[in-house]
């Protein structure tokens, strides 16, 4: 049988945890917000933060 044949599953389920952008930090440190929302996109009170106009 081929390797790429096999039926191969982990006994549990893996399913990555995306932690959640706190807005407090996001308004802190808007660049490291913006760069982790790049590379883990997910909705959330962070990008409405990001995208509020300068007051």
């Amino acid at each position: 049988m081929a390797f790429d044949a096999a039926d191969f599953r982990p006994a549990t389920p893996v399913a990555p945890e995306v932690p959640v952008l706190c807005p407090v930090w996001t308004a802190q440190n808007p660049d490291r917000a913006l760069a982790f929302l790049f590379v883990a996109p997910h909705d959330g009170d962070a990008v409405d933060v990001l995208t509020a106009p300068e007051a």
